[in-house]
């Protein structure tokens, strides 16, 4: 199944990825240029938040210093995922396959999912319909992207088949329109962000470019700059990535 390929795949790379995506400057990224735009205006504050996707904990671990009376709970494909999630943040997690799980217990009044949709894409409909049964009436979903808008698309496309950290028959890149579509009847657009410019290329996709770790910092001082100007163009198309919000219809 396709689904295991993308299970078996991420645990062949958990610790490079871990070691290159939550290294203290990454996590500075998130914190800066994704959470910060990601939760403006919401408040979590002792609230159910649904982590999907959610790797080893670092994204809880994020949202948790902006709201420390929040409860969280993970979703993964990965056993060492869920097993490092629950140990780095306390809160249990689900091994769930999102191709067919659907939420039986208490719902939540928020999820997140950080670059977990565009790895579900061999089935998108099930993954829609196992986001939706998270969620409360009028809850949100939080959901950052790989950008299929981006004026440079084909040659992600065809860096995703060369290479090894990609498995392209399992994950590509999504529009805020697909999203739209699959969410219809579950979840209603709030807004989104479109992001990533040289701190986004660099720093958070340092394993990728083969940036070595011990750069990381003093790149990130200069780049960062930049990456608040670049932010800031019009449009869709100058950006790697987007985060949309969607409340529970």
């Amino acid at each position: 199944m396709n689904d295991n390929v993308q299970k078996a795949h991420y645990e062949a790379m958990h610790d490079e990825y871990e070691q290159h995506y939550y290294d203290k400057t990454s996590l500075d990224y998130r914190r800066q240029f994704l959470f910060k735009p990601a939760l403006k205006g919401l408040n979590l504050a002792g609230k159910r938040v649904a982590d999907i996707a959610c790797g080893s904990g670092w994204n809880t671990i994020l949202v948790r210093e902006m709201f420390p009376t929040a409860s969280f709970e993970g979703f993964d494909i990965s056993s060492r995922a869920c097993e490092s999630y629950v140990r780095n943040t306390g809160f249990p997690a689900n091994e769930s396959d999102f191709s067919t799980y659907r939420h039986e217990g208490e719902k939540f009044d928020f999820a997140i999912v950080v670059g977990g949709i565009h790895h579900m894409v061999s089935d998108l409909g099930g993954t829609a319909a196992a986001i939706g049964s998270l969620l409360k009436r009028g809850g949100y979903l939080i959901a950052y992207e790989p950008n299929a808008n981006f004026f440079l698309n084909r040659v992600r496309n065809a860096w995703y088949r060369a290479d090894r950290y990609f498995e392209d028959e399992t994950e590509r890149a999504i529009s805020l329109e697909e999203l739209r579509q699959i969410f219809s009847g579950e979840l209603d657009l709030v807004d989104t962000t479109a992001i990533g410019g040289p701190s986004y290329i660099a720093i958070l996709n340092s394993m990728i470019l083969r940036i070595p770790l011990t750069i990381k910092r003093p790149l990130a001082g200069i780049l960062n700059v930049g990456e608040h100007v670049y932010n800031v163009l019009p449009g869709s198309a100058p950006f790697p990535a987007f985060i949309s919000r969607w409340s529970k219809v």
